[in-house]
């Protein structure tokens, strides 16, 4: 499961794929039971994508090749939104506590609280037993205010997802004329379906196309069915059939269906893909549908 870079080419591993709640056990092996985080990595520059339950895996991988290399490390951390199903895995980054690591938050900056504030209330005595400041690393938090963000030779835009309780934000990181797309809790069958859907929806709609337009890859949330979404609405999670339908006028080259429902075991996964990954095609070229799966390490 440790990524290795393979020169300019840009990797991407899923460490967390789950939603809402960590699921270990023998029906969740597969896919995985660990909550959202992806890194990318590109020559010298880290990101992490979110820190759900899924960054304690990353963090004692890093901590290991970074005692090999005997060399300090800057991570960036760029976090979808707060719940905790995407920062509870924070207390547990083995890295954070590594006085040689050089870490960067990045969240919105619509947070009715500062970004800081939220992040060491998990960890008050009430909840965790060690505090923030026991993390010894070099930590800077910071709520994005530029339009878009300069790591070597990535560049990573962002927009607000309003369609999710409390927000989130969407990623896209450039390189190289590729395109990688991280856009995890949001409901897109609020902004795409229904005959009640408002100028503002029709707007998101159409922001949300221009913005994975042609993506390499695209990390997708697909928390539910059709079926399940009828019960779920307002919960700020998308269906699979719309989330399809979304990027395939979008025009993505490959989907990563991501944030996988607690209740979905292995078995109701592989059937989902199976029913759904030959379902769309284009002229130009197919659209490639995956499943996310825990420990999976892509070339892009």
């Amino acid at each position: 499961m440790k990524p290795v870079n393979n020169g300019s080419k840009v990797l991407v591993t899923f460490w967390g794929t789950r939603g809402s709640i960590s699921t270990p056990g023998r029906i969740t092996e597969k896919y995985g039971g660990n909550t959202s985080c992806v890194t990318i990595r590109h020559r010298d520059v880290f990101l992490i994508l979110d820190a759900g339950t899924g960054i304690r895996n990353l963090g004692i991988e890093l901590a290991e090749e970074f005692s090999e290399q005997r060399l300090p490390r800057a991570l960036h951390l760029f976090l979808s939104h707060t719940h905790w199903d995407h920062i509870q895995g924070l207390p547990f980054f083995e890295p954070a506590y590594n006085k040689t690591t050089k870490m960067t938050i990045y969240g919105s900056p619509r947070k009715g609280r500062f970004l800081g504030s939220i992040l060491k209330g998990q960890m008050d005595s009430e909840y965790f037993p060690v505090g923030m400041s026991a993390f010894s690393a070099g930590i800077t938090i910071k709520e994005i205010s530029a339009e878009a963000i300069e790591l070597g030779a990535l560049t990573i835009d962002w927009q607000e997802q309003f369609h999710h309780p409390g927000g989130s934000v969407r990623y896209r990181i450039r390189v190289d004329g590729k395109r990688i797309v991280y856009a995890t809790d949001v409901e897109l069958d609020r902004i795409f379906r229904g005959n009640t859907r408002s100028k503002e929806d029709k707007a998101m709609g159409r922001a949300y196309l221009d913005f994975v337009e042609q993506a390499d890859l695209l990390i997708g949330d697909g928390q539910y069915t059709g079926a399940e979404y009828g019960t779920k609405q307002g919960w700020g999670h998308s269906s699979v059939d719309v989330l399809l339908e979304a990027c395939y006028r979008g025009r993505v080259k490959q989907l990563a269906v991501f944030h996988h429902d607690p209740q979905h075991s292995d078995k109701f996964l592989d059937n989902l893909s199976a029913k759904n990954r030959s379902r769309y095609h284009s002229d130009y070229e197919g659209m490639n549908i995956f499943w996310a799966r825990e420990g999976l390490t892509l070339a892009i």
